[in-house]
């Protein structure tokens, strides 16, 4: 520190000379001046910012300074005192202390730069080794955070965790080189970038999917302000899905995916594996007849066939359109929300007596029952519990042939889905990779993530039914081959109807009426069910309709295989969609059942993926050797060096913009045709009204506020209570 004559103190750093400018130094550019200077405060210990830059004529920087941060002072604010209408500002502080030191660049004749005039002395002590790691050029946003943050965005990993992730993989704050507001600035810079173009981004993309692979297959709509109200997507993966396992299907909208509150709906099967597999997905900003059927027509468009059963909740516009649209499809109603609202209908009362639920739950979720056995229970449970004139269970009565399985029988694989909860597994599934304030760029980038990971899952599934043969439990030839032709999730229920047949079912009688026999089965319960046997044509049926429904044999007909001596399942009782070579038997014939490798494959992301797999592992194998280290960071240091003059020489760098388009995989387009959608109003974007149910049951389980003992009022203790009794009043 000096003193001046004036009294006036001045802080000169002390570095080598070799890092310290100097009058008359000379640069080629004048960011190589700046870079100097930049690298210079960094090892003293302030933060610099740009000050005046003249221009020739030719456009060329002439003159160019570059000071300490700290220099001038903070401008005056005029503020009204005790005015109640003025917004109330943060209080801010501020470090002008109007500080002298500075650089000053000017354009030699011959070319570069030239220092012209140089200020080393601050009017103010410099920065700590503590505080350091908090000035402006040591806490930038490099090409490597950047990257970092954007494959966190395409996780859901939002800036606060991803700041506290990347702590973990350097070691410490100080050596992030940046704080957690410059990680959440990072995502405002993201959405500030895609502003305006966020719709014609993503639909750019698609273009751009579709140009890589012809099975890819998209369609979107706009309004009358170019706005866009409807999308939907369906990729060569997910069509081939559907080919294979679509004989059902379930679909939910779900809200709160994005910031502009569109509603989103994951078309849902079932695979081989008895896991949820997704078909398609659609965003629509109303849901309503004209949005739904739009959005069922271009399903049917992509897959060229539909469903032969799907089910969905009691939604008007949905009883409507799907009829209109798919006139080959069954439409069912999810039994689990009608059976919800039943406390609700018939009052405390009757809710809490366990035999009417007892007699409702088995007449309404039987699967065995014919038309005519439900209906006569449903007639003795109403009269029973007078309820033939409650106008909520006529009305489901009336509608008893769109959600109670009886009326089903006749579909195949109609037993598979009986409710919307695999919609609601795919839902909340979903729900792990988005959050509600996304665009739908960024909407799209986490839709990939999780169908990415539902896709490895799925394979890691097959490759283990591939290598390995569940264990059997008895002797028997039948579930040796029900081993070797099934996945082993569908084998193990396979394998408990054979265990039930041979230890829980018994033959109570067998006739003989012409060429066909008939068998009469009991089982555990009692129930008696007749199994009907054609010895020519090798046919059995049985009453359970067990295999009409999920394509698997049952007990009763196991049982009756064992008592004929079969040795295998006859082929006709082999559905090829729960065999482990369902995918290679197509239901559907469509061009893209057979999986083909037609998407172009990107080389330049597998040799970055390599990259980052060979980097760890290196860290990994070096760490713990410090010279082997040292010789690690040498060669990557220089190797960094020689990336960023390949970069200025190409005039690329890493700034934001090139992030984003990592990010995003598109460019921000010049001209934008389809704007973002306005935010939506639907029935589950807002605040859900709940039912006298959920009331009640919040009410039992919210905790009680404390009271006095003496007086049982709240507010206060048997301590304290004003109606306490004193041993003197006493």
């Amino acid at each position: 520190m000096e003193i001046g004559a004036d009294g006036a103190k001045f802080w000169t750093p002390a570095t080598d000379n070799e890092k310290t400018p100097y009058e008359g130094q000379q640069f080629e550019t004048v960011e190589a001046g700046i870079d100097f200077y930049i690298k210079y405060a960094k090892e003293v210990g302030f933060d610099v910012r740009h000050g005046t830059k003249r221009q020739n004529r030719a456009g060329q920087v002439a003159i160019k300074y570059i000071m300490c941060s700290r220099e001038g002072y903070k401008a005056e604010t005029k503020e009204t005192p005790n005015n109640p209408n003025q917004r109330k500002r943060r209080r801010r502080v501020s470090n002008r202390v109007g500080c002298k030191a500075r650089m000053g660049m000017s354009k030699c004749k011959s070319g570069g730069y030239k220092v012209h005039t140089i200020e080393l002395r601050h009017t103010h002590c410099l920065c700590s080794e503590e505080g350091r790691t908090f000035l402006k050029i040591n806490r930038q946003l490099d090409i490597g955070h950047k990257t970092f943050l954007a494959n966190c965005a395409k996780a859901n990993i939002g800036p606060t965790k991803a700041f506290r992730l990347f702590k973990e993989m350097v070691g410490s704050f100080t050596e992030v080189g940046a704080t957690c507001i410059d990680f959440c600035n990072f995502r405002r810079d993201l959405l500030a970038y895609i502003a305006e173009a966020d719709a014609q981004m993503v639909i750019e993309e698609m273009f751009k999917r579709k140009e890589d692979n012809p099975h890819f297959y998209f369609d979107f709509d706009i309004d009358e302000e170019a706005q866009l109200t409807r999308l939907f997507w369906a990729d060569a993966e997910s069509r081939r899905n559907f080919a294979c396992f679509g004989d059902v299907m379930s679909f939910d909208a779900t809200y709160s995916t994005n910031r502009y509150k569109l509603v989103f709906v994951p078309f849902t099967g079932v695979d081989n594996h008895k896991r949820c597999i997704t078909f398609a997905g659609g965003l629509i900003a109303k849901e309503d007849i004209e949005s739904y059927e739009w959005l069922l027509t271009k399903f049917k468009d992509a897959m060229e066939y539909t469903p032969r059963c799907t089910i969905t909740d009691q939604d008007p516009a949905l009883k409507v359109v799907i009829p209109q649209t798919m006139p080959t499809t069954r439409h069912r109603f999810c039994m689990w929300h009608i059976m919800t609202k039943v406390g609700e209908k018939v009052g405390v009362t009757l809710w809490h007596n366990e035999d009417f639920k007892k007699d409702l739950n088995s007449t309404v979720w039987d699967d065995t029952l014919t038309i005519e056995e439900f209906e006569s229970k449903w007639k003795t449970v109403m009269k029973q519990y007078n309820l033939e004139e409650h106008r909520w269970f006529t009305q489901l009565y009336e509608a008893r042939a769109s959600w109670i399985p009886a009326y089903f029988h006749n579909i195949p694989m109609e037993g598979l889905l009986r409710t919307t909860s695999r919609s609601e597994s795919t839902n909340s599934y979903f729900g792990k990779f988005i959050n509600p304030h996304c665009s739908l760029v960024e909407f799209m980038a986490q839709y990939n993530s999780a169908i990415g990971e539902q896709r490895h899952n799925q394979l890691k599934v097959i490759a283990e039914n591939e290598g390995s043969y569940p264990k059997t439990k008895s002797p028997l030839s039948i579930e040796k081959h029900a081993a070797k032709i099934y996945t082993i999730s569908i084998f193990y229920e396979i394998q408990q109807e054979i265990w039930e047949a041979g230890f829980t079912c018994h033959i109570r009688d067998q006739t003989k009426e012409g060429e066909i026999w008939k068998y009469r089965i009991e089982d555990t319960s009692g129930k008696m069910f007749e199994v009907t046997q054609h010895p020519a044509s090798k046919n059995i049926e049985c009453a359970c309709n067990k295999f009409n429904r999920m394509g698997l044999l049952c007990r009763h007909v196991v049982l009756v295989m064992k008592a004929e001596g079969y040795d295998t399942i006859p082929e006709k009782y082999i559905v090829t969609r729960w065999t482990r070579s369902a995918c290679a038997h197509p239901m559907y014939d469509v061009p893209w059942a057979t999986k083909t490798n037609n998407t172009k494959t990107n080389e330049a992301t597998k040799m970055a993926n390599k990259l980052w797999s060979e980097f760890y592992t290196c860290m990994g194998l070096a760490k713990g050797w410090p010279d082997r280290m040292d010789q690690m960071l040498a060669t990557l240091q220089q190797l960094k060096k020689d990336l960023e003059m390949e970069m200025q020489e190409t005039h690329e760098n890493g700034n934001n913009k090139s992030a984003f388009e990592r990010l995003i995989g598109a460019h921000r387009p010049g001209d934008i045709q389809i704007k973002p959608p306005t935010v939506a109003k639907n029935k589950g974007s807002g605040r859900r009204i709940k039912s006298n149910k959920e009331k009640a049951t919040e009410k039992r389980h919210s905790k009680k506020e404390r009271t006095c003992n003496i007086c049982d009022l709240p507010g206060h203790n048997s301590r304290t209570c004003p109606d306490k009794v004193t041993p003197y009043e006493s």
